[in-house]
């Protein structure tokens, strides 16, 4: 189905790039853990959490349709949005689609407790995390052994993920290409977007401050 309407900008830079970036260090994570780089997996894991947190503050300040309250809909309006992509009904819309909003409140909540379950996460003999000595021993273990386990469990988020977005781009709604230069096709009206530098600057800064507290 070809898709009806103007190109207008639907995503900032911070969006963008923070998409990017999500994906190279998810898979830093992944490779330093299979090479035993854990110091790196550490500083990783810390840019991660930086990231993470500014973007739920732009989820709250950011750009109209970044915000949390702009793309999270009811159950009833995902039942709808989903019948309609599946009847090839969908148009492309000016922020996430209504399922897509909470598959991003998804991702944001075990990423989130994925890189706080690492700072209190050791393996006994090489490697803790810079917060592992607030736990006991017991509580260590269960910490570390849930990291562990997350993990796999965000491995198979990603996956269903980028098979939805290959059902949407067979469906007629391309999504990969609007996030790399931040435009789409829609008849919706464009979104009000703030300057992406500003949560760009705001990330390095927490990344920074975060370093130096937990290093």
């Amino acid at each position: 189905m070809k898709q009806k309407g103007n190109s207008i900008k639907v995503w900032d830079s911070f969006i963008r790039v923070f998409h990017g970036l999500l994906i190279l260090l998810l898979g830093g994570l992944w490779w330093t853990v299979e090479n035993g780089r854990m110091e790196l997996h550490k500083d990783i894991g810390i840019a991660l959490l930086a990231l993470l947190l500014v973007r739920i503050c732009w989820g709250i300040f950011g750009s109209e349709n970044a915000r949390f309250k702009t793309f999270l809909k009811s159950p009833k309006a995902i039942l709808k949005h989903l019948h309609n992509v599946f009847k090839g009904r969908y148009e492309a819309e000016n922020t996430h689609s209504t399922a897509g909003g909470w598959a991003v409140i998804i991702m944001l909540g075990l990423l989130l407790s994925q890189v706080i379950t690492g700072l209190f996460s050791t393996d006994g003999i090489l490697f803790s995390g810079p917060l592992s000595n607030w736990l006991s021993s017991d509580g260590q273990k269960a910490v570390t052994s849930w990291h562990k386990t997350q993990f796999d469990v965000i491995l198979i988020v990603i996956a269903v993920h980028i098979l939805a977005v290959l059902f949407y781009r067979f469906k007629g709604t391309p999504l990969v290409a609007s996030m790399v230069h931040g435009y789409r096709i829609t008849s919706q009206q464009a979104p009000n977007l703030k300057p992406g530098w500003q949560g760009l600057i705001l990330a390095v800064a927490v990344w920074l401050i975060l370093m130096l507290l937990l290093n």
